[in-house]
């Protein structure tokens, strides 16, 4: 798995697993081996798969290398250990229920589905986004099932390929894989045509994305006051004149998160750095929306300090109040419990960091109701439902992946949160400091890519419906846990086997009984 997830090539994808839930079936004595077999497997994957982990931790936590090395294989020995859970539960039901293999496989995938979705972690992944970042037209169903579904489809495979192993049967097997192909191509089908429904749209809008490769170094320099501000200003000023040059069309430019290195707030529009932003507004005479700094009014006994979202106008007014973010990273954004213990504050990187925002927010623009995202606030799918049920129209993601350098992390952020845009059905637009920014459209077409680590502009043209209609995984996501338990309640309650052939033979041979 760990050499088949983004942005590898998903070659693997299908059947990575079946080896794990074959040997949990077929060769392990006891609990104990099934965990051992499911925790090596998810430590090796996140080796792989999320060794940028170390890269961060010594980029954004400021530890030493060997320190780093450490936090990720603690990392891998712990975050997904769902795996191992998941294969010790799965082979003690067999053994004390009696369950059949493919019963217990059931239950397997289903709680490790359920985990992808709900076990705390650095952020949810799962196994339905490499259909996207393969291109395939299955990732299209995703606005039925949502990628957790697809995830849970592709889980199933494996199962299917480990049972037909357990079996070892040559009829199962053609009528398996017969079946397996049939129903592929006719949801390839599927997919093709609902790319060609979410084509047909009645509005637009012009956007200007700008990326003007601001590192990690020159960021905390900025938070700190030590003198970048202004070259990270002009390096946005003079990216922006270059775009509108090229592209007068713009309707809306957008810059990424905390691109102004200051507060934007009303009470700050005289400071040195907001001022001059202004002005900039008013010399282009076009609509911007950039992340910055927010504050609370000064007036209030304990102002707040926000990581912000704002939308001005051609003219610098602000079309809505600002918004922000909500789910914030912990030790990096905020530092957990600080509030009951301040003496945290004092030893956490964050200090006492941002408060959070006040949930799902939309922003007017023209004939259009923007659903605003900051960073990984787009990985949560229940997230974008809500924004999508607040009448979002098109969406927008601000993102500082500059913490991770050229790793496979900015990828794996990117196709996550493409990933929203199919499930809503919405367009979405994501605008990040170095990289990757693009967007796609709310019929899963994917648009330029910036490259990592470099100052890019471009111009794309969204296209959107002014009324979409919410599609059935907004309305009906969240039963998808429901369905989950129901599966496995099911495998549990029908999937008990007869007793074994020897154990029959034992009660006929019993004396004094029939």
């Amino acid at each position: 798995m760990g050499t088949s997830y983004i942005p590898l090539p998903p070659w693997a994808l299908a059947f990575c697993f079946a080896p794990l839930w074959y040997f949990v079936l077929t060769r392990a004595e006891n609990w104990k081996q099934a965990f051992c077999a499911g925790w090596l497997t998810q430590f090796l994957l996140s080796l792989i798969g999320f060794y940028w982990v170390a890269y961060v931790s010594h980029e954004f936590g400021y530890l030493p290398w060997v320190v780093s090395a450490l936090v990720l294989l603690l990392f891998a020995a712990c975050v997904h250990i769902y795996f191992a859970v998941a294969a010790a539960i799965g082979f003690w039901l067999k053994k004390r229920l009696r369950l059949s293999d493919f019963s217990a496989l059931l239950v397997m995938i289903s709680l490790v589905v359920l985990a992808e979705g709900w076990w705390p972690s650095l952020f949810p992944w799962n196994l339905g986004y490499p259909w996207l970042a393969a291109h395939l037209p299955l990732a299209q169903i995703a606005d039925t099932i949502g990628f957790l579904g697809l995830s849970w489809s592709t889980h199933l495979i494996s199962a299917v390929i480990a049972y037909l192993f357990i079996k070892r049967d040559r009829t199962l097997s053609i009528v398996a894989i017969t079946v397996g192909l049939a129903l592929f191509a006719f949801l390839t089908w599927v997919g093709v045509q609902k790319e060609k429904k979410w084509q047909i749209t009645d509005s637009q809008v012009n956007v200007l994305q700008v990326q003007a490769n601001i590192g990690n170094l020159e960021k905390a320099y900025a938070e700190k006051g030590t003198g970048f501000q202004q070259e990270i200003l002009n390096q946005f000023f003079s990216l922006t004149r270059e775009g509108l040059a090229k592209y007068p069309q713009t309707e809306l430019i957008i810059w990424p998160e905390t691109a102004f290195p200051d507060a934007l707030d009303d009470s700050e529009r005289q400071r040195k750095y907001p001022a001059q932003f202004f002005q900039f507004i008013r010399e282009i005479k076009k609509p911007i929306m950039t992340g910055a700094f927010a504050k609370d009014p000064p007036q209030m006994t304990s102002p707040n300090d926000y990581n912000g979202l704002f939308l001005f106008n051609e003219n610098g007014e602000a079309l809505a109040p600002a918004y922000h973010k909500t789910f914030l990273l912990a030790y990096g954004e905020y530092t957990p419990f600080v509030d009951v213990f301040p003496w945290l504050a004092k030893v956490s990187p964050a200090g006492v960091g941002f408060a959070k925002g006040p949930g799902p927010t939309v922003m007017p623009f023209k004939e259009s109701l923007i659903g605003l995202q900051i960073c990984y606030e787009s990985l949560y799918p229940s997230f974008t439902q809500a924004l999508s049920e607040k009448g979002a129209t098109w969406l927008v993601n601000l993102t500082n992946d500059s913490w991770f350098g050229p790793t496979f992390e900015p990828w794996q952020h990117m196709y996550m949160t493409l990933g929203r845009a199919i499930e809503a059905r919405r367009p979405l637009v994501r605008s990040t400091n170095t990289g990757i920014t693009t967007s796609i459209l709310a019929s899963g077409e994917i648009l330029p890519f910036s490259p990592i680590s470099k100052t890019w502009y471009g111009l794309n043209e969204i296209r959107f419906l002014k009324n979409p209609p919410q599609t059935f995984y907004v309305k009906y996501g969240g039963w998808l846990p429901l369905v989950l338990l129901l599966i496995m309640t099911l495998s549990l309650i029908f999937g008990r086997m007869e007793k074994a052939p020897h154990e029959r033979k034992l009660k006929d041979d019993t004396p004094g009984e029939p």
